[in-house]
């Protein structure tokens, strides 16, 4: 029965004072009621330490973890290790599950003999719980293999606030990266690897999720989500055929465009010399490469012109 399954769930938390609580209740109101909470606080220096601290005081299944700022993937990480479920769920710390969430996902996963699913969510925008205009768009599908990694090149399918997990996968196989460069995305690398290393993944389309889109929202700043993006891609394991090109190339020129809207160019010169070889001949990237270490705005404008 899955009423015997225990599950840790697994929140990192930074600066999320005013949204916590909510969250930790939505928790408190799961019909699956096996469960550990495990906060980690990321660095945080707003109010949020001394609010999770007061909310494992009240509640014996909550666990706090302090740890300087070191990001999300460092966070989830140190979660998981301090973790006593056979599975793990991920929530972040302003958004929120509906009362059936485990219950319902874990009877579907153990169902369907997988070891990782996800599910849809609504995208409750201008930080209004209440919104159900967007959904994510997951669909009943399950991805596999090299087939799956290419999927993803159309976007990152998996919302991680969704995602229930056996321990003993990420324990084995991987968990998530925690180099600063690729923050943000982190969770995106972690799925594809997980996919080349012969892990499905479980898609369910029922809406198991309130997905908080605010100001402070990582994801609601292009520019900063771009360069992990790209850093990730760079990294993404598979055979890397012409969908990888397609996403790299789309997704470099979008980033170009950015960062000279912003006069911005001199800080992605880094990531830019990386990315050349990938998408254009080799001639062409031997050139480009030169001009960007000589001049930006030069390195610029001849990448548009070779385009």
């Amino acid at each position: 029965m899955t009423s015997d399954l225990f599950v840790s769930i697994v929140i990192p938390a930074y600066n999320c004072a005013e949204y916590v609580e909510e969250t930790f209740n939505s928790i408190k109101a799961q019909t699956h009621s096996n469960w550990e909470v495990i906060f980690v606080d990321d660095g945080s220096i707003d109010q949020t330490p001394q609010i999770l601290e007061e909310i494992a005081k009240n509640d014996s299944r909550v666990k706090v973890i302090h740890q300087t700022n070191g990001k999300q993937g460092k966070a989830r990480n140190n979660g998981i290790r301090n973790s006593k479920g056979d599975w793990i769920a991920f929530l972040d710390a302003d958004d929120i599950w509906p009362p059936e969430k485990l219950e319902v996902q874990l009877e579907k996963t153990l169902k369907a003999s997988k070891e990782m699913s996800f599910t849809n969510g609504f995208i409750c925008l201008e930080n209004d719980m209440s919104r159900r205009d967007y959904k994510f768009g997951v669909e009943n599908f399950i991805y596999s293999g090299n087939e799956g990694i290419e999927s993803f090149h159309a976007q990152n399918r998996v919302p991680t606030s969704t995602v229930l997990i056996k321990k003993s996968v990420l324990e084995s196989i991987s968990q998530f990266p925690e180099e600063n460069e690729i923050q943000n995305c982190e969770d995106y690398l972690l799925w594809t690897t997980l996919l080349s290393k012969g892990v499905d993944l479980m898609g369910i389309s029922e809406p198991l999720l309130f997905y908080r889109v605010h100001s402070e929202s990582s994801t609601g700043q292009e520019l900063k989500l771009l360069f992990p993006l790209l850093n990730a891609l760079l990294r993404m394991p598979g055979k890397h055929g012409e969908n990888l090109k397609s996403h790299l190339s789309k997704t470099f020129f979008r980033f170009l465009t950015l960062l000279a809207e912003q006069k911005r160019i001199e800080e992605g010169r880094q990531i830019i010399l990386k990315v050349l070889p990938h998408i254009f001949p080799a001639n062409k990237a031997k050139i480009l490469k030169i001009s960007w270490i000589i001049s930006a705005p030069v390195g610029l404008r001849l990448t548009w012109r070779l385009r």
